[in-house]
């Protein structure tokens, strides 16, 4: 389908230059970028026209500055929530501006656009494709975390089908974007279930994941968390992989308080299963390592002001934070930490600060902070050749590889090879042989945690 462009525009009594400044200031479309440059990385917000719930969110577009002409347009290319360009062109109108908005559509924007606003049918089965679905935030506050996942994904499917697919049928992926929202995510399995995906792969908070198991139970389809999560009860209709919070603060917690000879800690997260499961590890470990636990503090997703939170981190007296927020509420939450002046006396251990994480926060605002995975990009050679596949076809600015984009790719193959070799696998047999090779593949839990620390814009392992 041919891409489609969508025109807006709006009116302001400012010249074209003071629009451009405060355009680049956040005063319009909410723009995020902490540097208007080539390359930067950048979140711009675009109203919906209206609607109810997830439907009348503004579309959020994540990407990366792609053009600048001082004070006369900014070109944005986009990879969230599909991959397309977003000019910006500011023109003099009298004695203010006009801001005119131009946006590109290929079919999977007006697909995205038609779902979101509940037009979005399953897709007719097919028996001569086998499909598998993938859940993923593509927008709303997690989808920071989640920009690469798609295209890694797709990558796993395109190397199955070039080793001749499943017992010779090509497999399909299908893609559900839960909006960072669990109800949405829902209604998105249920899409994914009635088109036919003999499995979900799901790169989705634990809220999403849980609303997605609860609507697939029974149905024969396999739901396999492919992120970092909390862990829970064996589940006959699902797979954790992805690391483990305890693993997580095992490595994180001791090494951070003997290279700060500190012990005070503050714990800040979200009001959901994930942060309470990471809190309660956090807390069994810092008391193992001597440490004493201050504050604990559980917010909703999508919280933008961290002003209180970080006055009561201030009062305790707390030396070391814990943060286990989730997508742009990371985001803002670290920036306002070295606004206020945290950062100068406090160290951050974040359990889901990934590499598209800290590029939208920025280079001085995260720097210090540590992170807990199992990959970093560029840190270990055994994943050059997969780093290479990844950009190799990419034109400009990428969003980077991070763990949780890593393991959904690393997910999709195990299931590739199991498949192939056993096509007539139960649920439950397949959920059997997932675990059992899990233990030793890449997208398991039982991974080897690094640790990184934000340097200058990049997460260098320690």
């Amino acid at each position: 389908m041919p891409a489609l462009s969508v025109t807006a525009q709006i009116s302001t009594a400012d010249p074209p230059e003071i629009a451009f400044a405060r355009f680049a200031a956040g005063q319009f479309f909410d723009l995020e970028c902490t540097k208007l440059v080539v390359g930067a990385a950048v979140s711009v917000s675009l109203p919906a026209g209206g609607g109810s719930g997830v439907a009348g969110m503004p579309i959020t577009l994540l990407g990366h500055v792609g053009a600048v002409h001082r004070g006369r347009s900014v070109v944005i290319t986009h990879h969230q929530p599909w991959r397309g360009k977003l000019t910006v062109r500011f023109f003099a109108d009298g004695g203010g501006s006009r801001i005119v908005v131009e946006s590109s559509l290929d079919q999977d924007g007006v697909m995205w656009l038609a779902q979101r606003r509940g037009f979005g049918p399953p897709e007719p089965l097919r028996d001569d494709l086998h499909r598998v679905g993938l859940l993923v935030s593509k927008s709303g506050s997690a989808a920071v975390f989640a920009q690469a996942t798609e295209t890694l994904a797709q990558l796993a499917v395109d190397e199955i089908n070039a080793d001749g697919g499943i017992a010779g049928v090509p497999m399909e992926l299908l893609i559900g974007d839960d909006a960072s929202d669990s109800l949405a995510g829902a209604a998105a399995a249920t899409r994914l279930l009635r088109s036919g995906c003999r499995v979900i792969f799901a790169c989705v908070t634990s809220a999403t994941f849980s609303a997605a198991a609860s609507v697939l139970q029974g149905s024969g389809v396999l739901l396999v968390h492919t992120v970092l999560n909390e862990g829970g009860r064996p589940n006959p209709g699902v797979v954790r992989l992805g690391e483990r919070p305890l693993a997580q603060v095992r490595a994180g917690v001791p090494a951070l308080m003997s290279r700060t000879r500190a012990r005070r800690w503050f714990f800040v997260g979200h009001r959901y299963s994930w942060s309470f499961g990471a809190h309660w590890a956090a807390r069994r470990v810092v008391s193992e390592n001597g440490g004493a636990v201050l504050g604990d503090v559980y917010l909703q997703l999508g919280t933008g002001d961290f002003s209180a939170v970080i006055e009561s981190i201030e009062h305790s007296g707390a030396e070391l934070i814990l943060s286990s927020l989730v997508g742009h509420d990371e985001v803002v939450f670290e920036q306002q930490c070295a606004h206020f002046g945290l950062r100068s006396h406090t160290r951050t251990l974040a359990l889901v600060l990934d590499e598209a994480t800290q590029q939208l926060i920025g280079d001085s605002a995260a720097d210090g902070v540590w992170a807990a995975f199992a990959y970093f990009q560029g840190a270990i050679e055994t994943y050059r050749e997969l780093e290479d596949r990844y950009s190799r076809d990419l034109v400009g600015p990428a969003p980077p590889l991070s763990s949780l984009s890593e393991t959904t790719y690393e997910a999709i193959r195990m299931y590739g090879r199991v498949i192939s070799m056993e096509p007539d696998l139960d649920r439950e047999g397949l959920r059997q042989k997932l675990i059992q090779c899990s233990i030793h593949s890449e997208a398991g839990p039982t991974r080897p945690i690094l640790l990184a620390e934000s340097r200058r814009g990049v997460l260098r392992p320690l």
